[in-house]
């Protein structure tokens, strides 16, 4: 949570992975962003971006630009706007961070993910209703979670937050590592908003991180019956 890339060359020596959020795309921001992001490609830890409102704004285009262009991301995360938006897809429009109705059929999706994916030569994840996952030649649709996480505040950072840190967890091979946080994450999320305590978007957030850590207990007690419930399907693009 820091935003001082003076801090970065220290952070990024302690094995962990960053999140780059664009948040408010401010001059200032972007340079401590960039220093963040040279630091740790120095070091090799995983960097995630989140170019939240990519498309919305010239201001936010440009930010975005300048990042790609500053150095490497090991995983772009993103709505189909803002994937569309870091594709560089010529007028798309978008209205503040929230994707809006799509436009894409599941095919286009699977085949824009891939082909951003093999021209950066990374990962990309596109995140809705179904997230689409690929490294450019593993392709993957994901139909968990609930829609619970769309009407709630900061879901999406911490979903770039969970798939840094699992990345970061398991450098050799980073699409199952960021495949392994994102079911963590949905599965925790359709438990919890089947609790009986849950009567809605309120009180499903304090159910859902109780979920988060009674799934990390199951996994460091060696219970992994909670992957049961994983919907994941492999796709041709």
């Amino acid at each position: 949570m820091s935003n001082s890339g003076d801090e970065a060359g220290d952070l990024a020596k302690l094995g962990g992975g960053l999140v780059i959020n664009m948040g408010t795309a401010t001059h200032a921001g972007i340079q401590n962003y960039l220093v963040a992001l040279r630091a740790y490609n120095l070091q090799g830890g995983p960097v995630v971006l989140d170019p939240v409102g990519a498309g919305a704004t010239a201001q936010r285009r440009a930010a975005m630009t300048s990042l790609m262009e500053g150095g490497y991301f090991d995983l772009i995360k993103g709505n189909e706007k803002e994937i569309l938006a870091v594709s560089g897809a010529g007028g798309t429009k978008q209205r503040g961070v929230d994707s809006g109705t799509s436009e894409m059929s599941l095919h286009e999706k699977a085949f824009l993910v891939a082909k951003l994916a093999t021209q950066e030569r990374n990962i990309v994840l596109m995140t809705g209703k179904i997230d689409f996952l690929s490294d450019g030649v593993r392709t993957y649709t994901i139909r968990n979670g609930h829609r619970y996480l769309s009407m709630i505040t900061g879901s999406g950072c911490t979903l770039g937050t969970t798939v840094a840190a699992f990345m970061a967890a398991h450098l050799e091979d980073k699409l199952l590592a960021a495949l392994a946080g994102i079911l963590l994450f949905e599965i925790a999320a359709e438990r919890a908003a089947v609790r009986l305590d849950v009567k809605g978007p309120g009180t499903f957030v304090p159910a859902w991180l109780d979920e988060l850590y009674i799934s990390r207990m199951e996994v460091l007690n060696d219970n992994l019956e909670w992957l049961g419930a994983a919907d994941v399907l492999p796709c041709v693009t």
